[in-house]
Parts: C-alpha cells; structure tokens; sequence
C-alpha cells in the first residue's frame, strides 16, 4: 500500500506576475515565458514565534490568483532540492482556496 502526504502553503497572495521567457547562462537552453506568484506567509520557528517568509511559485494559469491578490489563500505544495536550497511547486490542476483572515 502507498502512502502520500500532502502539504499545504497558507498566506496572503502577494503578487502575480508573468516570468519572461529566454535562454538560460548555464545551459544555453531557451524557455517559454512562466506564470508565477508569490505568497507570503508565516513560518514557525523552531525556538518558538515565527517569521515572514515570501515564497515564489510557478503556476499553470496566473489568472486564478490575480482574483486573489492581497487575500489570503491555502494551496498544496510539493517540494524539491536544487543544490542546498528547497523549490517549491504547485500540483498541476490545483488551484488557490480563499481563507479568512488575510495577514
């Protein structure tokens, strides 16, 4: 039997934007433009308290956060290792679920 956590992003929709597309410097590869937004959130610490923490995403469709900006939203997350810092994505076909009250 399989077993699979989901985790789970809350804050407040900061901002939306479209990344354009071009070649990368380290590989020489060309990209299509990406839709992205980025939500702010708090983050326990692990002494207690918690900090303010922006968190970049890219996302299938920008539209269905531009309703959502300034507001509170959840979303799922996965996570991935790129050298020693952590990405972040959204599954494909989630999308943003309102939440009360925004921070």
């Amino acid at each position: 039997m399989r077993s699979e956590a989901m985790f789970t992003l809350c804050g407040q929709v900061a901002n939306v934007y479209v990344q354009p597309g071009g070649t990368s410097k380290k590989t020489g590869e060309e990209y299509d433009p990406r839709d992205k937004v980025q939500i702010l959130g708090h983050v326990p610490l692990q002494g207690g308290g918690t900090k303010l923490d922006l968190v970049t995403l890219n996302v299938e469709d920008a539209l269905l956060f531009e309703s959502a900006l300034n507001k509170t939203v959840r979303v799922p997350v996965g996570f991935y290792a790129v050298g020693k810092s952590v990405g972040y994505f959204i599954p494909q076909g989630a999308a943003p679920e309102l939440v009360s009250p925004s921070i």
